[in-house]
């Protein structure tokens, strides 16, 4: 049994960290790898040679690859160089896909979550939950509810595990806001310099 939960734990780890080494590539297969969880549009013009010879343009904080065959930008935030210097467990990656290198062109950016963290965090919550909702009605088909120190326990029991809920939530929420935060840091970057690119082909 030992030997069974120990085979697990290793399978779990051992696709937890090639879903990250996949979501943290910096070739165009990353491009579509990973949970899509958001995404908006503007409008602005590419320059490709803004990206150099090698497709990458470095930005203070991190870099941005020019991937034409796919008519995409991939967005790299790099974790080191933001204040907070730390990785949550839900890191955002961003892929910008425009339709054209002309001055209107549409740009749509999608922000993308490893498989992993997505589905961890969705397991956790079933978990707590579910967990709970068993523990309530065992308790209440025992019985426990029929007097007031016991109806009393359980409730306090089930305020516990509402608490516990609530926590995983507020971190869950805390972690996205400053992963998005980062990315979203690194796209205005990307747009600064691509708005001056447009600027010096306007005057020449």
């Amino acid at each position: 049994m030992l030997a069974a939960v120990i085979l697990g734990a290793a399978i779990l780890v051992g696709l937890v960290i090639a879903d990250w080494m996949a979501f943290t590539r910096k070739t165009s297969s990353a491009l579509g790898y990973g949970l899509a969880i958001g995404r908006q549009q503007v409008i602005s013009q590419v320059t490709p040679g803004a990206f150099g010879p090698e497709h990458s343009l470095p930005l203070p904080h991190g870099v941005a690859r020019l991937c034409p065959d796919h008519h995409a930008i991939m967005l790299l935030p790099e974790w080191k160089r933001f204040g907070l210097r730390f990785r949550t467990a839900w890191p955002l990656n961003g892929a910008v896909h425009y339709d054209s290198f002309s001055d209107n062109a549409k740009l749509t950016l999608i922000k993308r979550m490893p498989w992993s963290s997505a589905l961890m965090t969705a397991l956790w919550f079933l978990t707590v939950a579910g967990g709970l909702i068993a523990y309530l009605l065992s308790y209440a088909y025992a019985g426990g509810f029929a007097s007031a120190p016991g109806a009393f326990v359980g409730v306090a029991l089930s305020g516990l595990g509402v608490l516990v809920l609530l926590f995983g939530f507020i971190v869950v929420v805390a972690a996205y806001r400053l992963e998005e935060k980062r990315l979203m840091i690194l796209y205005d970057e990307l747009r600064a310099v691509l708005s001056a690119a447009e600027n010096l082909d306007h005057v020449r």
